[in-house]
C-alpha cells in the first residue's frame, strides 16, 4: 500500500518517521556530549539511512517533473553511499585499523567510482538502466564480500587475546547487520518490491540502534557507580575546596556545592530560595566556564582529587 499517491510504501514511511525521531534524540545527546565521537558516526549513518529511505521510497516516479534518469541516479546513489559508509563506520566506531584503506580509498575506487561510471555517466549516455546497473554492481558486489571478510578478520584479531567478551559479541552482531546490504546487489539482477528492499536495508540499522542504546545505558550505569564511589572517597572539605577552585561566581558556587547531593533543579531552587530557571542558568554558566558537558561530568571532576605535584 502506497501513501498519498506516491511510490512510497507504508513500511518505508514508518521507518522514516521512527528514524527521524531517533535522529533528533541522538542529536540532542550529541550536542550535550560532543566528545562522544561514536555517537557522531552513528548520527551520520542514521542520517544517510533516512535519505536512502526517502529517495528509494519516492523514486522513480514518472509523475514527478524531475527527469526519471536523475531520480534513478539519486536513489542508487544513496544506496552506494550507505554501502561505502559501513567500512568507515566500523573503522571509526570500533577502531578496526585493518579497515583504514577500505574506509577511505577502497570504497571510493570500488564502490563510488563504479557507480559514477555505470549508474551516472554510462546511463546518462545510453539510457539503458538495467544493463548498466547489472554491469555496475559486479565490482561493488565482489568488493563487498572482500570488505566483509576483512571486517570479520579484524574483529577476531582484535579480540583473539581475550578482553571484553561482551564487546566482541557486540561487534560480531553489528558485522552480521551489514550482510543484508551485500544482498542488495542481487536486486540489480532480480528486482524486489520496495517493502523487501527497505526492510532488508533497515534490518541492520535496527540492530545497531538497539546496541547503541544498550551501550548508552551501560555507560550511564557505569558512570553512576563511579560517581557513588568517588562521593564516598572524598570529604566534604575536599569537595568544597574543589568547588571554590573553580572560576565561578559566589551564587554559582552555591549551586556547585549542592551538586554532590544529586538534587533536582527544583530541589536546588527551593534550597537556595531562587527560581528553577535561575538554577539552570547557573549550571549552564558553570559548565561553560569549566568546559564540562553535563552535570555528571562536572561532578566527576569535582570529586576527583587533583594529582600530586610533580616531584612528590
Amino acid at each position: 500500500m502506497n501513501l498519498f499517491n506516491t511510490q512510497m510504501h507504508w513500511l518505508t514511511a514508518v521507518f522514516i518517521i521512527i528514524e527521524s525521531y531517533l535522529f533528533a534524540v541522538q542529536l540532542f545527546h550529541f550536542l550535550n556530549q560532543p566528545q562522544d565521537r561514536r555517537r557522531l558516526w552513528y548520527l551520520i549513518l542514521l542520517g544517510l539511512l533516512i535519505k536512502f529511505n526517502i529517495a528509494n521510497g519516492l523514486f522513480p516516479d514518472p509523475s514527478w517533473r524531475m527527469d526519471i534518469k536523475l531520480q534513478n541516479m539519486i536513489a542508487y546513489g544513496f544506496a552506494y553511499l550507505m554501502g561505502a559508509y559501513f567500512p568507515f563506520y566500523f573503522y571509526k566506531a570500533y577502531r578496526l585499523q585493518q579497515l583504514r584503506f577500505h574506509a577511505t580509498w577502497g570504497v571510493f575506487l570500488f564502490l563510488i567510482l563504479p557507480y559514477l561510471l555505470f549508474d551516472v555517466i554510462l546511463y546518462a549516455l545510453n539510457d539503458k538502466l538495467i544493463p548498466d546497473r547489472e554491469l555496475g554492481v559486479l565490482i561493488p558486489g565482489t568488493y563487498g564480500l572482500v570488505v566483509l571478510a576483512v571486517m570479520l578478520r579484524a574483529i577476531i584479531k582484535k579480540h583473539k587475546d581475550g578482553g571484553d567478551i561482551a564487546q566482541y559479541r557486540c561487534e560480531l552482531l553489528v558485522w552480521f547487520t551489514v550482510l543484508p546490504w551485500e544482498a542488495m546487489s542481487v536486486f540489480a539482477f532480480y528486482p524486489a518490491p520496495q517493502w523487501l528492499r527497505i526492510g532488508l536495508s533497515n534490518l541492520g540499522w535496527l540492530v545497531i540502534t538497539i546496541l547503541q542504546f544498550e551501550k548508552g545505558i551501560r555507560s550511564n550505569h557505569h558512570r553512576d557507580r563511579k560517581l557513588k564511589e568517588l562521593t564516598r572517597q572524598i570529604t566534604t572539605e575536599e569537595y568544597e575546596a574543589a568547588c571554590r577552585a573553580l572560576p565561578i561566581s559566589e551564587r554559582e558556587l552555591d549551586v556547585a556545592l549542592l551538586l554532590r547531593e544529586e538534587l533536582t533543579t527544583a530541589q536546588m531552587a527551593e534550597r537556595l530560595f531562587i527560581a528553577p530557571n535561575t538554577v539552570k542558568d547557573h549550571i549552564t554558566a558553570i559548565l561553560k566556564k569549566t568546559g564540562c558537558h553535563d552535570r555528571k561530568e562536572l561532578l566527576a571532576r569535582l570529586l576527583t582529587p587533583p594529582p600530586p605535584p610533580a616531584g612528590n
